[in-house]
Parts: structure tokens; sequence; C-alpha cells
């Protein structure tokens, strides 16, 4: 609600309102092939079953669709997806600097559909919302995850090939990993590091907090104590930016970020 809220002449606060504003744009592509999966169905009959009818005027009320009410669920559906396209392209345009996926595929210079792909491997190690997370589960993308990316980047299989290519900088810096099983099919994660990097930053006062505890001086209390508990969480996102840098040593996508700090 909040990411459909926002004008097109309003820029992205930051990185997790663009990478929101992604999640809607993944959701809405997901509901689209799905729905329009039910109207070929509808239309053409599925196995032994035949197409389905339009009810008639006189038919009693039932909780299923007609292929004309599923039509109009698909259109209505692609609407959203053109207004939603557009307003962050505008948004973009307004917004600098740009966000951190976009740094980072400018500096692999990956195409607009690769780029597209990139930001589908952070959110899928990185998603906030659950409609999202559903999306990626549902019965059309659970049989071969292979074709998630094809599906929802709306990219070819050469596109994804040459995008997975093992001679691309982005593939030979480990910032993406490529499978490939027994019938050669492909898929691709994004490094544990490099979704880090660019999700959180790599300003250590922007990062979210270290999971390990403070540690408290025996006998200190108060705002003593309280001092001490900080200092101890600032020295452990430190150490843990450090340790995140000599991982990311040497990559594109480390001087891409440190150019936007």
């Amino acid at each position: 609600e909040a990411v459909l809220s926002r004008r097109a002449d309003e820029p992205f606060d930051d990185d997790r309102e663009h990478l929101l504003a992604a999640e809607l744009h993944f959701t809405l592509q997901s509901l689209y092939v799905q729905a329009l999966s039910s109207l070929r169905t509808q239309v053409v009959g599925c196995g032994r079953s035949p197409p389905h009818k339009e009810k008639s005027p006189a038919a009693a009320a039932s909780p299923e669709c007609t292929p004309g009410e599923t039509a109009a669920r698909v259109a209505a559906i692609k609407e959203m997806q053109r207004s939603h396209a557009a307003t962050c392209v505008a948004r973009l345009e307004l917004t600098s600097p740009p966000p951190r996926v976009l740094s980072v595929a400018a500096a692999y210079a990956l195409s607009e559909k690769e780029a597209v792909a990139l930001t589908l491997l952070v959110l899928q190690r990185s998603h906030r919302t659950a409609l999202f997370s559903g999306c990626l589960g549902s019965d059309s993308f659970e049989a071969d995850q292979a074709l998630l990316p094809a599906l929802l980047c709306d990219a070819s299989s050469l596109e994804l090939a040459a995008f997975y290519d093992e001679e691309r900088p982005h593939i030979k810096e480990g910032i993406i990993h490529v499978d490939e099983d027994y019938s050669s099919r492909q898929t691709a994660s994004l490094s544990f590091e490099a979704c880090d990097a660019i999700v959180n930053g790599l300003r250590a006062e922007a990062r979210p907090d270290s999971y390990r505890r403070p540690y408290l001086v025996p006998g200190s209390s108060g705002v003593e104590g309280e001092a001490a508990a900080a200092r101890t969480r600032a020295e452990a996102k430190r150490v843990k930016l450090d340790r995140l840098r000599l991982k990311l040593s040497g990559t594109k996508l480390l001087m891409a970020l440190d150019s936007l700090e």
C-alpha cells in the first residue's frame, strides 16, 4: 500500500523503498502469468476437461470464474503493471544517487533485462512481503525453478544463457553462482556477501547491528553500561563490514558501491 500511494513526481527515499517497489513489480508479473494460465485452461480445456462455457443469465450464482471474468482480471492486472512500471521509471529519473542494485548492474554492463534478473536474485534472498514469497512458491513456478527468471523477467532462454555465461565478470568474480543439472538446465543465485552489500550498503552506521550480544563490562551499569554496549555493537559492525569488504575485494560490485558512499 505504501508503494502504491507514492506519486510519479516523488523520488525513491532509499534502497529499501526501491526494492519494495521491485517486489510489487515481480508480484504483479507472477499474478499475470498465473491468471493468463487460468484463462488458457478455461478457453481450450485441460486434458479431458472441456473448455469452460460462459454462464447463462439464468444460471445459479457460482464462485467459479467464467472465461470472460478471468479475461477481465488479466486485463486489470496488465493495467496495474503498466501503471506501476511507468511510475517507477519516472521516480528513478528523480532519484540520485541511483539505487545500489542498479549501480551494480551498470558496473557489470548488464542489459536492461539482466538488471531485472539481478534485482530478482537480490529479492530471492532479501524479500520482505509474504505475497512476494507466496508468488515464488506458487504451483506455476515450483515445478521448474529454472523457468522463474524467464517468466518474471520476461527474458528468453538465450538472454538468460548470456547472463549466466561463465566468461561474464559477475560470474567470474563469484557475485552470481550458476548451477547446471543433468538436463543442462541452469539456475542462478546471488552470493550472500553480494546480497548483503547491495541491500545494506557499505556505511557502517547505516548497517544493521551484528547478531552478537553486546559485551557488558562486569560491574558496569546505567549510562556506563549502555555506553560500553554501544561501543561493542559499533565494533562488531565494523569487524563484520571489514570481513565483507575482504570477501568482495577486487570486484566491480565493491567499486560501484564505494563510489556511492
